[in-house]
């Protein structure tokens, strides 16, 4: 304990008062060691004496004793291998492998993210959900997002909050700012909360202390009858409206050009700069959601690369990352911090002015590599990472749960043998280089599309969009395919973009997958065992339920009139597989539904 505050002292300070703490810390260590050193020999050595003595035995217990404690006492000083003291997460949604240098080095445009990676470990072979709002809360609990009701329970949508969802995190839901807050850490959240835009799911009642950002997606549809503007918020109240706004600082200028990375970036350093340590914060960056955003200065910044304004609003994100971590490193903080980098949601290939995910097909909301398959890495100075690149199979769970091992905390046990439902520790994977046997099941809504296990990919169902250059005839399809009888197969590890099927989906089937396929099924069949489906929390909606009148709106004069309110099923189903069952109720209400909609049309 002694040694690693003179570390810290020395680090983080520049007065001349070190250099004379320095000689008083070397003569209170051995001081203190050489004194309990031979106060325990001593006591050890007459007490073995005596006893000895009395019983007629030899003399061995206190030369063992001495021996180990001689060795032992040096060793538990050393601070070398103690766990990092804060945590900063960065989320960046709509991000493609393909955009960032260390995933595709003919890329230019995130030269800090990548120079983030030498000092950690790069995770090839992680995996998101079908929407940033399952990622995000895949994460934060550390449990599959289908495990805990985060689908709609009568359908295979994707699980996108709509702007009018009631849903609200269960209260009873342990997320990493709880756990992390009952460590002492201070908490922050900056930037777009993807779980709940009602005043009841706000971040600062789940655990974070502080926030600042937004709770719904920034498209510019608005009108204050049918759809209020969106709010921006600083802990549970709304300050602005971010369209038509006179403050730059939270406000869209003009499309594609907004200052809320710029003001992240700010906020981020402050809180780094002023706060206590240990810390918790996490940045969840939507820039380059389509259509993309931002600020005046890198408004043609990337001429250099593709030129779009979504390599702009990546290169302004990359200088948030290189503004935060020059920031740690000047306070003396960088070695005291674990660095977590990823994306929540893929790249929307299908658009132009959007990201890439080569070398994968599809793009965000697919369950094809290209809708699931994220860039990822883990960056701590001094570490020993045995690896620079890891080829360890993991979700988003798994990063949660390895962060927390990583801290040195105490990690949450599985519930069941082979951790589906929630996350695995993998950290001895990346501090060793042997991957661990792992499954990762792969949801959209509450049915399981596909899971991946080794080197190979099972679709059981497939839903995908059509990304120009990428027509795949097994998996392309608007509509939803049911493959349960014969799942097609992938070796994702020869074949990552998904375009040679190893078999299924056909009558006809290769010997690899007759040899292959017992085994998947088996591992889907243990998924849909284990991960129980308990009831949607994503059935509501209403739409009194966006941002009218958001506390605090009273005082900034930022109230609006609510909408009818109306409760609603959020989405019509599209499909229900063997195990949804739809009530009778809610079958007829359809029926007479589509029914009136016929007769009107006629």
């Amino acid at each position: 304990w002694y040694q690693r505050r003179v570390r810290e002292a020395v680090v983080s300070t520049q007065s001349t008062g070190v250099v004379c703490f320095i000689p008083l810390y070397y003569t209170l260590y051995y001081t203190l060691y050489y004194t309990l050193y031979y106060t325990l020999y001593y006591t050890l050595y007459y007490i073995d004496t005596l006893y000895c003595a009395v019983n007629r035995i030899p003399m061995l217990f206190a030369n063992r004793a001495i021996f180990m404690i001689a060795w032992l006492l040096p060793l538990s000083s050393s601070a070398d291998e103690t766990p990092p003291t804060n945590l900063i997460v960065i989320n960046i949604q709509q991000l493609g492998w393909g955009d960032v240098g260390l995933y595709s080095p003919w890329r230019s445009d995130t030269p800090n993210i990548d120079a983030l990676a030498k000092d950690g470990v790069t995770l090839d072979s992680l995996y998101c959900e079908t929407s940033a709002t399952a990622s995000a809360g895949t994460f934060l609990s550390g449990k599959q997002a289908a495990s805990w009701g985060l689908y709609s329970s009568n359908n295979a949508e994707p699980t996108q909050l709509h702007e009018n969802s009631g849903f609200i995190l269960p209260a009873d839901l342990v997320l990493l700012p709880h756990i992390l807050g009952n460590n002492s850490y201070n908490t922050k959240f900056l930037g777009r909360w993807n779980l709940g835009q009602r005043p009841q799911a706000n971040p600062v009642n789940f655990g974070f202390k502080s926030f600042q950002g937004t709770v719904s997606d920034l498209g510019s549809k608005y009108d204050d009858l049918r759809y209020p503007n969106i709010g921006f918020y600083r802990n549970g109240n709304i300050v602005r409206r971010i369209y038509d706004s006179d403050d730059s600082d939270f406000g869209v200028m003009e499309k594609g050009i907004a200052n809320f990375t710029k003001l992240y970036t700010q906020e981020a350093a402050l809180f780094v700069e002023i706060t206590e340590e240990p810390f918790y914060l996490h940045l969840s960056l939507d820039a380059l959601v389509h259509p993309p955003y931002r600020s005046q200065e890198y408004v043609g910044s990337s001429s250099g690369s593709r030129a779009t304004a979504y390599t702009d609003a990546l290169q302004e994100i990359d200088n948030l990352v290189g503004e935060l971590t020059a920031t740690l490193e000047r306070l003396g903080k960088k070695e005291r911090t674990l660095i977590v980098l990823t994306a929540d949601s893929t790249a929307l290939a299908s658009h132009f002015v959007a990201g890439s995910n080569n070398p994968f097909s599809g793009e965000t909301g697919d369950t094809t590599e290209g809708g699931v398959r994220v860039p990822g890495l883990l960056s701590l100075p001094g570490y020993n990472f045995n690896t620079s690149r890891s080829e360890q199979v993991m979700n988003l769970a798994d990063l949660h749960v390895t962060v927390l091992s990583l801290l040195g905390m105490e990690v949450p046990k599985c519930e069941e043998e082979k951790c589906v439902a929630g996350g695995m520790d993998v950290s001895q994977s990346l501090t060793t280089g042997q991957p661990i046997n792992r499954t990762v099941a792969i949801y959209r809504g509450r049915t399981l599309m596909a899971i991946r296990m080794g080197r190979h990919k099972a679709h059981r169902m497939s839903v995908s969009s059509f990304v120009p250059g990428q027509f795949l005839d097994t998996l392309t399809s608007y509509a939803l395919k049911d493959t349960t009888a014969n799942p097609i197969l992938y070796d994702v590890v020869a074949d990552p973009s998904e375009r040679f099927f190893v078999g299924g989906g056909f009558d006809a089937v290769s010997a690899r997958y007759s040899s292959t396929m017992p085994a998947m099924k088996d591992e889907i069949n243990y998924v849909l065992e284990n991960v129980v489906m308990t009831g949607g929390l994503l059935n509501e909606c209403n739409d009194a339920f966006r941002e009218w009148a958001p506390p605090g709106c009273a005082q900034f004069e930022l109230c609006l009139q609510p909408s009818q309110d109306k409760l609603k099923m959020c989405v019509i189903p599209q499909y229900a597989d063997s195990y949804v069952t739809i009530p009778e109720d809610l079958q007829l209400y359809w029926t007479l539904l589509l029914l009136v909609y016929y007769m009107w049309t006629l």
